[in-house]
């Protein structure tokens, strides 16, 4: 039951939250950012993006999709759409690089005595202690260099904070992100272009519909590659050098906190079992699936009646009477009033239940 609510619970973000609210963000952005000099919106956006940056689950591909969307409509009178484009790939790798800075020297740095940091990176596990291996080498291997580009961003820059390493091998190191923000810069660019039209109502850049989508294949494909890559070097590293692996000392405290949530998440699994639920805890459970499946299938199939048509360069004063809340349509507020009252029943759940799975190992 609840795999499928996080799975409901997926679907929403990306279909509500991601493709209607954020759409209506990134044109209040640009229509609030269109009379500002480029300066103050780059700083506004650097703000953001390193924000964004810090934040363990944030990848940073919507970080420079959004640079594409806002830097071209406002640079283009003094810069040009290319010079533009060209001005927000250079912010954007200074960002990531700026951002790697942070990630390694403030958090994994000064942090690095923390328990709960150590275990968030996962310190004791085949994977990170493989990339332990690969990162300390000297020189930049396409192996070293995979995993800095291809490893997930927070984890891996906190971890070279962790290991001590020297901060600028690993932002050279970093440099061939370039070429995964240059498609995805691109593809938010192109996005707010193939939206851009005349006085006469005609498409300004007709083409560009055709290059963001192409772009945003592009990016899909080489983020997976250089996962791939990244997965394949870790994999080989684990396989041929075992004894290396093995040579390196297992964080004690993590391992004892690892134990302990292992001794949580063991009896929480055995509590939630459905035969093992009181007839209440099941009642919020199928109260909590049945909602979602109808808040989902309302978004998917009736789309057009739960939300107003935007894009990118609408205006919510003159598209959405003022109001931003007025994109949702009554049956989209329905839909969404039916995905909250599921995500709460699911929290009530949950917490019903972890407290029982905390009592449970502990009297164990």
């Amino acid at each position: 039951f609840t795999y499928a609510i996080y799975w409901g619970i997926a679907f929403m973000i990306l279909y509500v939250i991601v493709a209607q609210f954020t759409l209506v963000f990134l044109s209040w952005l640009i229509e609030m950012t269109q009379v500002m000099p480029l300066g103050i919106v780059t700083a506004i956006l650097v703000g953001i993006g390193m924000t964004m940056f810090l934040l363990p689950p944030v990848p940073g591909v919507p970080i420079y999709l959004t640079l594409g969307i806002v830097i071209v409509p406002v640079g283009r009178a003094t810069l040009g759409v290319v010079g533009s484009i060209v001005y927000a790939l250079g912010v954007s790798l200074c960002l990531k690089l700026l951002a790697c800075t942070l990630q390694q020297k403030l958090i994994g740095g000064l942090l690095q005595h923390k328990v709960s940091v150590r275990q968030f990176c996962g310190v004791n596990s085949d994977l990170m202690r493989s990339m332990k291996l690969v990162l300390k080498q000297p020189g930049l291997g396409i192996d070293k260099v995979s995993i800095l580009v291809g490893g997930p961003d927070w984890p891996t820059s906190v971890l070279c904070g962790i290991m001590n390493l020297d901060l600028l091998p690993i932002l050279i190191g970093t440099l061939p992100v370039i070429f995964l923000i240059t498609p995805t810069l691109l593809t938010g660019s192109f996005t707010y272009m193939a939206n851009v039209t005349t006085e006469d109502g005609q498409a300004e850049f007709p083409w560009a519909g055709t290059l963001g989508t192409v772009c945003a294949a592009i990016t899909a494909l080489v983020q997976f590659g250089s996962m791939v890559v990244a997965a394949y070097f870790l994999e080989h590293t684990v396989s041929n050098r075992k004894e290396d692996l093995e040579s390196i000392e297992i964080d004690e405290e993590v391992r004892r906190a690892d134990e302990k949530d292992k001794k949580v998440n063991d009896a929480y699994e055995e509590i939630t079992q459905w035969d093992a639920l009181p007839v209440l805890a099941k009642i919020f459970l199928t109260l909590s699936l049945t909602t979602m499946i109808v808040s989902c299938y309302l978004v998917q199939f009736f789309n057009s009646r739960c939300f107003v048509e935007y894009d990118l360069t609408f205006t919510i004063d003159e598209h959405l009477d003022g109001d931003w809340l007025n994109i949702i349509k009554p049956l989209g507020a329905i839909a969404n009033y039916l995905f909250l009252a599921s995500v709460v029943l699911l929290l009530g759940f949950r917490s019903w239940a972890m407290r029982k799975a905390k009592i449970k190992s502990r009297n164990d």
